[in-house]
């Protein structure tokens, strides 16, 4: 897979990069996760020193439009790592053009690349447009989440 596809519309899919930093804080702090330049700094520099996750970019002519986090990590009950969307958003003033299904197809991509033969996602129970999208894409609700602050 090429380090970037581009859409018929110019819409193009990317890594993401130090100069993203802005739009991705912008973008967690969209979905939900208020996340500072400085935040999105350090975070930035963690996942792109290890190999086991990417940040892929949705970018439309220079304008970070939503961004999508994937992860491959062992699995105890299959033999087949895993693969999980960590993160998925798109600017609020960009949805409904297909954006969030072209960063999932990338994402999905990286993953088969990594070596993942399926994928999971825990999007918020409150966000209904997400579930809306992943069930569109084949995904099968097949669990249920719990939560808890450790510190």
């Amino acid at each position: 897979m090429p380090a970037k596809e581009i859409r018929q519309d110019g819409m193009e899919i990317r890594h993401a990069n130090p100069a993203d930093i802005p739009s991705l804080a912008h973008l967690m702090t969209e979905l939900g996760y208020p996340t500072s330049a400085e935040e999105m700094t350090s975070r930035m520099a963690l996942i792109r020193s290890r190999t086991d996750h990417a940040i892929f970019v949705a970018d439309e002519n220079g304008i970070v439009t939503g961004m999508i986090g994937v992860s491959i990590s062992p699995s105890l009950y299959q033999s087949d790592p895993q693969g999980a969307i960590v993160a998925l958003v798109v600017s609020s003033d960009f949805r409904g053009k297909g954006i969030g299904a072209f960063l999932v197809e990338r994402g999905e991509s990286w993953l088969r690349e990594s070596g993942a033969k399926y994928v999971t996602v825990k999007p918020s129970i409150r966000r209904e447009d997400a579930h809306r999208l992943y069930a569109r894409l084949g995904y099968e609700h097949s669990g249920l989440r719990f939560s808890k602050n450790l510190i």
